[in-house]
């Protein structure tokens, strides 16, 4: 079963547009072992990004055009299409990300992007972590938060996305920091006990 690890930052949080997407890709390999494939990040020019949405992620307009390149979602529209085709989407907070690819895809009409399923880390967490509000209401964990109660290490992480995505120093908030500390959280998980596959 083909999984893809995926996050994405924003200009803001109505679509809006996709400024940085990434993903991981793990499927079967040939020993019959889950692997990585291939990993991905992207980064997109665009024309507005929305102060608070800045604040969060760190990248403003100037520095995504030389990210980029000029580059925007539609100039790989078909690449991404193709390699979410077929796949079970996996992401902390599902709906959004989900939500901003589905604006993007819609914008172009002529490309179908058909993942096989999703599935939203948050959610099947939230009632293990058990994070809590200052009013010590039951919440959904935060990335970092399912991370801690998984005992899964910041600097494995880092070192994990400096692997995949070939980069210098990245932190939370960043797509390909987030992708490789949801990798690590989902196979921890499993290895601890907890049935994801069957939670799919």
């Amino acid at each position: 079963m083909k999984k893809i690890f995926i996050d994405t930052e924003t200009t803001g949080l109505e679509p809006g547009e996709i400024l940085q997407l990434t993903y991981c890709v793990c499927d079967i390999n040939d020993s019959g072992e889950e692997k990585v494939s291939f990993a991905k990040n992207f980064f997109f020019a665009v024309d507005y990004i929305d102060p608070s949405a800045e604040a969060v992620h760190g990248f403003d307009i100037k520095t995504l055009k030389v990210l980029s390149n000029g580059r925007k979602f539609k100039d790989v529209a078909k690449e991404v299409a193709e390699d979410l085709n077929g796949g079970i989407f996996i992401a902390h907070n599902v709906r959004f990300d989900q939500k901003f690819i589905t604006a993007e895809f819609n914008r172009l009409n002529n490309i179908n992007w058909s993942p096989k399923g999703f599935f939203c880390t948050m959610e099947f967490f939230k009632s293990i972590v058990k994070a809590t509000t200052k009013t010590g209401r039951l919440k959904n964990p935060r990335l970092e938060e399912t991370m801690t109660f998984l005992e899964v290490n910041e600097s494995t992480v880092l070192k994990g996305a400096k692997r995949l995505f070939n980069c210098k120093e990245v932190g939370f908030h960043d797509a390909r920091y987030d992708v490789a500390g949801l990798v690590s959280c989902y196979y921890r998980a499993k290895k601890l006990g907890y049935d994801l596959d069957k939670a799919i």
